[in-house]
This record gives structure tokens, sequence and C-alpha cells, in this order.
């Protein structure tokens, strides 16, 4: 039995079970109805990327639990609304050597971004009182991870006590969270146009946001947030007919006074300071991470692990 055949996750803690890199023991341990149902979820999880998963993991690493979070800023939350909670959702996985960050969907289909945090990264990771996982890098960087199930934030605090540094840490700016590349999984610092490890090519953080400055929505469609995408063309559009095609098209009202100049500056403004901020959110979300860039690379280019695949 292995996890894909298992239909319930006790079946995975009783019985013959092949092997694999998921400590099931650990991440399956549940004493009480609602220690269950967290487990069901955090089955229910582990399903849907184990495959790229098993792609990402080294050799003789082991996971020990995963779970969901998501990061959101102030400024995401003012301009983007709850979509930004959808943008930002990750799947947390702790293993024996770091945590990783997988993006997923709200029904936690894998996406392309992924990057890990070394636990030698880590200064501190607490749970607070407002609903919060906060993890302390040591170069003074914070991640507050939200919607993270307070029993899990819990475990999380308690299982990482021993392995990170503590906050008297001295400061590394080196130490931080790493993106890694779509293709192969390698860690690809900074923002370059495809991996210095396998060549895969990535998509552009500046075309994304010049598509979104000509028309909202293109950039995100783009980068592959099509549901957002859509959403944004939409309002977009709604505001084009309203401000600038209704008014050239429809006969004028001798009632109403005649369009002048300064409703023409006026809408201009408008529509620039709404395509300009719909630009800057498309480029904070596409430097979140590597986007790949054209199909998968051949198996040839691959790591053998991912080349079977």
């Amino acid at each position: 039995m292995n996890l894909q055949t298992a239909k319930k996750y006790e079946d995975l803690l009783t019985g013959t079970v092949d092997p694999s890199p998921f400590d099931y023991a650990m991440m399956f341990k549940a004493d009480g109805y609602f220690a269950r149902q967290r487990a069901k979820t955090r089955f229910k999880l582990l399903k849907a990327i184990e495959r790229k998963l098993l792609g990402i993991l080294r050799p003789q690493e082991r996971v020990y639990w995963v779970t969901t979070g998501t990061t959101v800023t102030l400024a995401e939350q003012f301009f983007v609304g709850w979509m930004a909670y959808y943008l930002n959702r990750r799947a947390l996985v702790f293993s024996t050597e770091r945590v990783l960050l997988l993006e997923i969907s709200r029904g936690n289909k894998p996406g392309h971004l992924v990057s890990q945090i070394p636990y030698t990264a880590i200064a501190s990771v607490k749970s607070t009182w407002n609903g919060l996982c906060r993890v302390k890098l040591l170069n003074q960087k914070s991640y507050a991870f939200q919607s993270v199930p307070s029993a899990d934030r819990k475990f999380l605090a308690d299982f990482l006590r021993d392995i990170t540094q503590g906050t008297n840490a001295p400061f590394e700016r080196i130490q931080s969270l790493e993106n890694m590349c779509p293709h192969c999984y390698a860690v690809t610092a900074g923002h370059p146009a495809g991996c210095p490890s396998c060549g895969g090519q990535f998509k552009s953080a500046g075309r994304a946001a010049l598509l979104s400055f000509v028309f909202p929505g293109t950039g995100d469609w783009y980068i592959g947030h099509r549901g957002v995408a859509i959403l944004e063309m939409l309002g977009a559009c709604f505001w084009w007919l309203v401000l600038v095609i209704s008014p050239l098209l429809l006969p004028a009202d001798p009632e109403m006074p005649p369009i002048t100049g300064e409703y023409w500056l006026t809408v201009a403004v408008i529509l620039v300071i709404g395509h300009s901020i719909d630009a800057l959110m498309t480029y904070n979300f596409a430097r979140k991470g590597h986007y790949p860039l054209g199909s998968r690379l051949p198996a040839a280019d691959l790591p053998p692990r991912l080349a079977a695949d």
C-alpha cells in the first residue's frame, strides 16, 4: 500500500506500507476527534502534492509534517483584497533539512512556485496570539503565515525549538528564503531570465507588469493567475466602457453639458492610476518566485529523480 492507494490516513498506520520519505506516524498522530479531522485534512493535502514533492526531495530527506498557510501584506490586502489570500496560499512542508513552500490552489493543486527556508536560516518560530505562525530568519526578515491551524502552529513551534538558532543568533545577510527553479528545483538566487543549473527559462516580472499597465489582468494571465486575470479584465472593461467608450459612442444629450477637455484629463488620470496599481501588484506577485516559461525541459536536462517522472 502507498499514499495514493490508501483510502484514509489510518490505512498508512497499519499493515504493510511501501517505503516512502514520509513519516506517517508523526504526521497522522491523532488523539481525539478534532485531531483526527486535522489528520484527514493533512492526508488530502499530502496526496495532492505528493508527486511534485517527490521530485523536490533530496535522497534520504524525510518529511515530518505538512500544513497550509498564506502570507499577505497590507498593500496586497488593500489593493487585491480577498484574492491575495489565494495567490499567496502555500503548502508548508517540514522535512529533516528545511521548510519547503509549495504554491497551491484553493483545492490544493500544486502551482509553479517553489521555495525553501533552510533550518540553518531560521532564528525562531512562534505561534502568536492573533493566529499567526511567525518565522524569523537570521537576515532579520520575518514571514507571518496566516490560516495555519492553531494545533499545527503549536506543534511546529515545539518541533523547531531545538533546530532553530535562537533569537540571539548573529545577523547573516545570506541566510534567507530561497526560490527554486520550477524545472529542476535547484536553488536559483535573484531573478534571472533562466536557471543556471538546467537552462530552463523563467517568465519576466517586468514584462508581466508592462502587460498589466497596458491593460489590467493581462500580466496576471501571462504568469498564470488566470482566475484573477479574468476578474481584473472584466473590471477594467467595465470602467473603460463607462468612462471612455460610452461617452464617445452614445449620442450627446442636449440637456447635459458637453464633454470638455477637463473630463478627458480626469479620465486619463484615473485610468493611469488604476493601470499603474495593477502593474505594481502584478510585478509584486511575479517576483515571489520563478514562473516557468515554456514547457518542461527534456528528460536529458533534468535530474534523474525528475527524468523518470
